[in-house]
């Protein structure tokens, strides 16, 4: 009879009046849970246990028979062991419930995945220019996180300046008085939360039941007050700027444990940050200090890709490898079969080839002067040959050695044409690397007057800043094309403008517009700069005919690459590269008032500015039609015929070309009809992407039938000409091996 006593007089009264006085009393949340644990998980399978054991199942009957108690071993031992997994499972969640204030917060297994989740937010501070977008970033956090609904989590800021537009609305304006009421009134309550570094009010209520002091009892009014689970207070160093207030019974059935406190103080120490930055007035500071420094990361990184590029050059090229020629009585001799290597033609047989010329012309002038000198050649296949050249006194020769050129040949070279001493890498690239031969191809000369703005278009072209273009409006298009393939962005958007905008179409285009002035359609994804966001490049012709506001949004987004949402305070992030042109004086417009002088303040950091070729010393102007006139030839076999003379530059240079592109279709004209002449004009081989600006249908020309095999250049013809008759004339080849190839790469 004694279990009977235990259950019925002892144990289950117990239990019903420890039940009712948990739920009437006044006791901390964390006490209650954890008297829920202890009854639910182990006093109750007790219960149930002992009862099983008392009063057994038998086959053969229901009647109570003490004697046959001892038979259920079995099922003593079943619930031994169930008892004894309730009661290790019961002790391990009391004690992460702070069980006797064992521990100083509430305990949970590590989660792994903050710090991953956590790089979103970081990415998206960035981005914030409001305090709303503040507010609703900490909405977002606290309910990613933490599982708190958007609704339960309010963040104000402590005495917001009265100027601002971000003032709390009416309905959390009651919480904000008491919450500030309350801190003017207990002046050692900011010391209290500098030390404590946030509030979580069942903690503190638990605490507080077992150690009372004034103090606790002094927060745990002020939560209770405030109606708050948790206070969180955000500081900058030691000054209060802020606090987060989560509501009562936010999370109904868990409680804040130390894993998920550590994560509310680390995003506090982020907000309290930019709430500081934000009231002081220095965030937009600061996002244009980071968007200067990824600019200026961004060039040094592709910088130093054409340095790398400009080493492997040389480590590709036999430099070792020394070619030997003797020039007695008007013969030339080889010295090595390097030599012959190097110069594959008969010197003395081809008295009219340019190399055997400049050989020529070199060993005179030693033989004249008696002192060394050294020239620069081109084999047959356009690779650049160093001569240089030395007398020999007893034998009354002169010895030519011929050599690849090393870095300091090809900055010796032209140094002298640039006054700059801190710009001489760039020689080196333009010369060695891929970027500077197209730049070089655009403009086939150098000179004082024309190599600096050769070593500007490479700066540029290896930035992401905007670019101000002032050349000849013919010469726009093929430097455009030139900066966005050497910046490797993919998609070029040309914006002519041919006179003032009147309405807001174009502001509307480049940024989208507020849905409230778009019968309430959801532009703001198909806005511009969105669309060109990493990989895109803006041109925008005359931008002068842009309206002031326009150009003030742009002047925005320039500087800080954020731009809005037309009549929106919603601010997107973008990439996309800007460039203009413009044939007006933007000094003499900002300071009229009808051109953004804020603009004008971005876009005159980078301005590229061709000198004409009108005022051109003739020398410059000759070398570029020189340069010209070895791209016309596809066939370099027939250079001596068709090279151009002196005479035919001196022509050239007195015709006074405006661009350069009048000045490459007066070369190509002039060699044409020079090999018409000659009867040679079908086996001259011209170039057939000569005319062509844009590097990438450069090279597709050039590979002609054979880029049909090629699926990358396919695709970037689809996309350049989007019919299949346009590329097949293009290319040259039958509409219907176009439509084959473009079925096999499924362009359509």
């Amino acid at each position: 009879m004694v279990p009977l006593y235990c259950l019925m007089l002892l144990l289950l009264p117990s239990i019903i009046i420890a039940t009712k006085k948990a739920r009437t009393a006044s006791l901390p949340r964390i006490l209650k849970k954890q008297i829920h644990i202890l009854v639910k998980i182990f006093l109750l399978p007790q219960l149930i246990s002992d009862l099983i054991q008392t009063f057994p199942l038998f086959p053969y009957g229901t009647y109570y028979y003490p004697a046959w108690i001892t038979n259920s071993y079995a099922v003593v031992a079943f619930s031994t062991i169930l008892l004894t997994l309730a009661m290790y499972f019961c002790a391990q969640k009391m004690i992460g419930l702070r069980f006797l204030n064992f521990r100083k917060h509430v305990e949970t297994k590590p989660k792994l995945t903050f710090v991953d989740n956590f790089k979103g937010i970081l990415q998206r501070f960035s981005h914030i220019n409001t305090f709303q977008e503040l507010a609703h970033l900490t909405q977002v956090f606290f309910k990613d996180f933490l599982n708190v609904p958007f609704s339960k989590t309010k963040l104000y800021m402590h005495k917001l300046p009265s100027d601002t537009d971000d003032q709390p609305n009416a309905i959390t304006m009651h919480t904000a008085t008491l919450a500030e009421t309350f801190l003017e009134t207990h002046p050692g309550i900011i010391d209290i939360l500098r030390n404590s570094q946030i509030l979580i009010y069942d903690e503190l209520d638990f605490t507080n039941f077992y150690n009372n002091n004034d103090e606790q009892s002094t927060i745990l009014h002020f939560l209770n007050t405030l109606d708050a689970d948790i206070f969180l207070p955000l500081f900058e160093k030691t000054n209060f700027v802020g606090y987060i207030i989560i509501d009562r019974h936010a999370r109904q059935n868990e409680f804040y444990n130390s894993l998920e406190r550590d994560e509310m103080l680390v995003f506090a120490s982020y907000l309290g940050n930019i709430i500081h930055l934000m009231k002081n007035k220095s965030l937009e500071l600061l996002i244009e200090h980071k968007q200067r420094l990824t600019n200026e990361l961004y060039a040094k990184h592709k910088e130093i890709e054409q340095y790398k590029e400009s080493m492997r050059s040389f480590l590709r090229t036999t430099q070792q490898d020394i070619g030997v020629l003797y020039y007695h009585s008007r013969k030339f001799v080889f010295g090595n079969a390097t030599a012959k290597t190097m110069i594959p033609i008969n010197i003395n047989a081809h008295e009219g080839h340019p190399i055997t010329q400049r050989l020529r012309q070199l060993a005179k002038m030693v033989e004249e002067y008696k002192s060394p000198q050294s020239t620069y050649i081109k084999d047959p296949s356009g690779n650049q040959l160093v001569l240089s050249a030395l007398p020999h006194l007893d034998k009354n020769m002169v010895i030519i050695t011929i050599s690849h050129p090393n870095v300091t040949d090809i900055v010796k070279k032209q140094v002298d044409a640039l006054k700059n001493p801190s710009e001489w890498d760039y020689l080196l690239y333009l010369e060695t690397t891929k970027s500077g031969r197209l730049i070089n191809q655009l403009i086939p000369g150098a000179g004082p007057t024309l190599l600096p703005f050769k070593v500007d278009l490479l700066k540029a072209s290896l930035s992401t800043k905007a670019v101000l273009i002032d050349v000849h409006e013919q010469d726009l298009v093929p430097t455009v094309e030139l900066l966005h393939h050497i910046s490797l962005r993919e998609k070029l958007h040309t914006l002519s403008l041919n006179g003032p905008s009147k309405d807001y179409a174009i502001a509307n285009m480049l940024f989208g517009i507020n849905p409230i002035f778009n019968d309430g359609k959801d532009s703001h994804g198909q806005s511009l700069l969105k669309q060109l966001d990493d990989s895109g490049t803006l041109f925008i012709k005359n931008i002068h005919f842009l309206d002031i506001e326009t150009q003030n949004y742009l002047a925005e987004f320039i500087r800080y690459g954020i731009f809005r949402i037309f009549k929106s305070d919603r601010k997107i992030h973008s990439n996309a590269r800007i460039i203009c042109s413009t044939d007006q004086n933007l000094f003499h417009l900002a300071q009229q008032g009808t051109f953004s002088s804020a603009l004008f303040d971005e876009i005159q950091h980078t301005v590229l500015r061709m000198p004409s070729l009108i005022s051109l010393p003739d020398n410059e102007l000759q070398l570029l039609a020189e340069g010209f006139s070895e791209q016309v030839m596809q066939n370099k076999t027939l250079d001596n015929l068709l090279l151009l003379t002196e005479r035919e530059k001196y022509k050239i240079a007195q015709m006074r070309p405006a661009s350069l592109t009048e000045l490459k279709n007066k070369v190509q004209q002039l060699l044409v009809s020079k090999s018409k002449k000659h009867d040679i004009y079908q086996e001259t081989a011209f170039n057939p992407a000569y005319e062509i600006t844009d590097p990438e249908l450069i090279q597709a020309k050039c590979l002609g039938r054979r880029a049909l095999k090629d699926r990358k250049t396919m695709i970037m013809l689809w996309h350049k000409f989007k019919n299949q008759s346009d590329i097949a004339t293009f290319l040259g080849v039958n509409r219907s091996s176009i439509n084959r190839r473009c079925k096999e790469y499924n362009l359509q």
